[in-house]
């Protein structure tokens, strides 16, 4: 799969989420946020989409075989009439029919002949090819704008992530597929390449130099790249023995256009990782800290005197510090008594309304934020309590637009664990 040094650090992260919540209430929010971060795992862990489309004879079933390094598809001038047909990664190989409507049916072996015979809405094949571990394609039926099934393609391109739009170098570039191209959805544009197919033909060959920079600006903002590929010399070139002929992959295209795939699926794996990213450090991993055990109350019980604590050996540096600087808190009693002042407030008025509570708890934790300067009042090595407070604060803003069950609940968590927090990073030894 593509990669990041990230990826594995978000996908802990995630599942880490779903675990810890899997026993906790259910509730809208929560329900929400476990299918958010459910669909990020899924995205980031699953293989990229390219979809194949063009108009009829314009090679893209051809330029699939050539990518998947296998003659799977039927090309040229056949009389099976085919579906969307998606080949993706099998341990072996097997065909499947699918419907929109109802369950897909599959079997052992590859037969698209027999497949069709179904008249299914789309069939998928699945091969052992190593390429087919990073990409799943999508090779869709040819389109026509005059025969409206332009509206069929346009469908099908929503599920797809990335798309290379296959236009024949012998008459590139027509007034129908701009027309066709015009309606994707923008974000699709972002992702998808222009492929200039038939190039191997002497007719395009004489004319390829003027015709790229031509189509590059007349295609403008709707393509990521235009890329000219002579598609049969490119699966010639994969096909010789005993080794590649790496210099003719060159020269006719294939190197350039299996860059720019790939740059494509980058791409978008990069995307959804800083989404993934996004979420999960604006809603989820706040949400988990509200979620997190809680304590019985934010007041803390009168505690009893501890016991006298050893006498550490004379001259020894723990003697040392322990005789000239104390440990002091005053950031963790200022928050207490704020914590207090709150809980008297609330102690007056017991039928405070919950969206009232969480407005009072967020005006609380964002004064307190303005006193946090890593460094002085907070030890230099636990900066990151500012972090954990406004993530506190983003918490609280959403709870207040959400319908949250227990709403106290998770206030007292929230509160409770910025204390736990300050406890720790607030101390400091007393220099007086």
């Amino acid at each position: 799969m593509i990669n990041f040094p990230e990826t594995n650090e978000v996908l802990g992260n995630l599942n880490e989420f779903l675990s810890k919540t899997e026993a906790a209430p259910s509730s809208a929010p929560l329900d929400a946020m476990r299918a958010q971060a459910q669909a990020h795992i899924d995205q980031l862990e699953s293989a990229v989409t390219i979809g194949f489309a063009g108009e009829f004879g314009a090679g893209k079933s051809s330029l699939a075989n050539m990518l998947a390094g296998t003659d799977i598809l039927p090309t040229g001038p056949q009389h099976l009439k085919l579906p969307l047909v998606i080949v993706k990664y099998a341990a072996e190989p097997e065909t499947s029919v699918g419907w929109w409507d109802r369950p897909a049916d599959s079997t052992l072996g590859i037969d698209l002949e027999k497949a069709a015979e179904h008249s299914p809405d789309f069939i998928s094949i699945g091969l052992p090819s190593e390429a087919l571990q990073e990409l799943v394609l999508f090779d869709l039926p040819g389109a026509g704008a005059l025969d409206e099934s332009y509206k069929q393609t346009l469908e099908l391109l929503k599920f797809v992530d990335c798309a290379i739009w296959c236009t024949n170098g012998t008459n590139p570039w027509r007034e129908t597929e701009r027309f066709l191209w015009s309606h994707v959805s923008p974000d699709l544009h972002e992702n998808s390449l222009l492929a200039v197919t038939h190039t191997d033909l002497p007719t395009v060959q004489e004319t390829l130099a003027r015709l790229v920079p031509h189509l590059k600006r007349d295609s403008e903002g709707m393509f990521q790249a235009v890329v000219p590929i002579a598609t049969p010399v490119a699966a010639q070139a994969m096909a010789n023995e005993p080794e590649p002929d790496f210099e003719l992959w060159s020269s006719c295209g294939g190197a350039d256009l299996a860059q720019c795939v790939l740059d494509l699926a980058a791409t978008h794996k990069a995307r959804d990782l800083e989404k993934a990213k996004a979420d999960w450090e604006a809603t989820l991993a706040p949400a988990l800290v509200a979620l997190a055990p809680t304590q019985a109350a934010t007041e803390p019980e009168p505690e009893e005197a501890p016991a006298p604590a050893p006498e550490p050996p004379a001259g020894s540096a723990k003697a040392s510090q322990a005789d000239t600087a104390p440990l002091s808190n005053a950031l963790l009693d200022e928050w207490k008594s704020e914590i207090r002042s709150l809980t008297n407030e609330l102690r007056a008025s017991p039928d405070i309304e919950p969206t009232e509570l969480l407005r009072l708890c967020q005006e609380l934790v964002d004064d307190f934020t303005q006193k946090l300067e890593p460094g002085s009042s907070v030890d230099s090595s636990a900066d990151w309590i500012v972090g954990e407070f406004e993530n506190a604060s983003d918490l609280l803003t959403l709870m207040q637009f959400e319908d949250t069950p227990n709403a106290s609940e998770t206030v007292l968590s929230i509160l409770t664990q910025l204390t736990d927090n300050l406890s720790w990073s607030g101390t400091r030894a007393d220099d007086g």
